[in-house]
């Protein structure tokens, strides 16, 4: 009526009013890999109709009216997702659908950086190259000891170098990839050193443990249990983070042979993965992805964790459960009659030393002081460039 007031929207939350109405919340995925219009616009129709969202879609969660509508969803790049609201009428028995989005994370259209090229050259060699070294570790790992402690140093001094560095400054990602594998190289050789220097097992096997802890909850937080609302508090889901992460070296403490065959087995095999995720889509990357997102983007703990799992996945998760067997059936079998450990090296270091020191018969006992034996090879290199002394006689003959 002219002059009127309007009426109000919500003046009461009877069964007549909006109030009534439910909400619910789908997500589908597009192929992996596939980027095509064709792909997208046939999908496109199993999201717009209520029934065929229902058959094709995943319900993530149903909202009522007296819900906060403000919802995040974790992006994957490169991997077509689409969403849609069906909303339900309890009091009618009634449904319908709104407009489905949908959304790449990406450009489509930038010259760089675009969907088809998100995986960088630095990211390719950074992995590969370690992807050799973690295939030789998953089978042969415990068996050359300091080996297998540069490769955990290595994780372990990257991992939080790269976390502490994308947080306080802001370089490029290549130069952040560069510093992290500088650090780690630093950080194993100074494991190794360490070992060699001390030789305390269960300090060495507590960073092993808590390098395979971090992976064993990353990926149980992976799973729709990271999904549960309680998990958005950022005390409630680090605590028991932390708590799943010292399980593993808790639960093993009295058999740590055991506890680094397994670290050897299931990490170098994941490493494994993580190169095959460079040169082929796969969501078992955001195993570790989704943990760092966590830890450097702080709006990330409101976010729903969903991925797919199609083709690819699959025969990667095939891969690294056969990786992870093999080496460590492997190596269980082969160390079995074996030393748990090997002895500590500086200390060996040390007797030999003595030995060679008293044992006057030993030939090793003549060998001179390595100062001596320096000099002696520098002074070696030197008679290389001295001018050559003609030979023959330089005096006149005597008759």
């Amino acid at each position: 009526m002219r002059g009127a007031n309007p009426p109000s929207c919500d003046s009461g939350t009877g069964r007549d009013t909006r109030w009534r109405l439910h909400y619910d919340i789908y997500q589908y995925f597009l192929p992996e890999n596939d980027l095509s219009e064709a792909a997208f616009v046939s999908h496109m129709r199993k999201m717009s109709e209520v029934q065929d969202i229902v058959a094709n879609g995943i319900r993530m969660m149903t909202l009522s009216s007296e819900d906060k509508t403000d919802l995040y969803f974790s992006s994957l790049p490169g991997q077509g997702v689409i969403y849609n609201v069906i909303v339900r009428d309890p009091f009618w028995n009634t449904s319908a659908a709104y407009v489905p989005i949908h959304t790449y994370a990406c450009n489509l259209n930038a010259v760089v950086d675009n969907c088809s090229s998100l995986r960088r050259l630095s990211t390719k060699v950074f992995f590969t190259t370690f992807a050799i070294l973690s295939l030789f570790v998953c089978f042969f790992g415990h068996r050359f000891w300091k080996t297998d402690l540069f490769f955990m140093g290595f994780i372990f001094m990257a991992f939080f170098f790269f976390i502490m560095i994308s947080r306080t400054a802001d370089l490029h990602y290549d130069v952040n990839l560069g510093l992290t594998a500088l650090t780690g190289v630093v950080g194993g050789l100074l494991f190794v050193l360490y070992w060699w220097r001390f030789g305390i097992v269960f300090l060495c096997m507590l960073v092993i443990g808590l390098v395979l802890g971090f992976l064993v909850a990353a990926t149980m937080f992976f799973t729709p249990l990271g999904n549960y609302k309680i998990f958005q508090d950022d005390a409630v889901f680090w605590v028991t983070f932390c708590c799943f992460a010292l399980m593993v070296p808790v639960v093993f403490v009295s058999c740590p042979r055991v506890l680094n065959i397994l670290a050897c087995g299931i990490i170098g095999s994941y490493t494994v993965v993580l190169a095959a995720a460079c040169y082929l889509y796969t969501s078992l990357s955001y195993i570790g992805i989704n943990l760092l997102r966590r830890i450097l983007n702080d709006d990330f703990r409101r976010a729903y964790s969903s991925v797919p799992f199609q083709p690819n996945d699959f025969i990667l998760l095939a891969v690294w459960t056969m990786l992870a067997v093999g080496g460590i059936t492997m190596q269980l079998h082969r160390e079995r009659s074996e030393a748990s450990f090997p002895p500590h090296p500086y200390q060996l270091w040390m007797r030999e030393r003595e030995r060679r020191i008293t044992n006057i018969l030993d030939p090793s006992h003549h060998i001179p002081p390595l100062r001596e034996r320096i000099f002696s090879k520098i002074s070696q290199i030197k008679d290389l460039f001295h001018k050559e002394q003609l030979a023959g006689e330089r005096t006149p003959l005597l008759l």
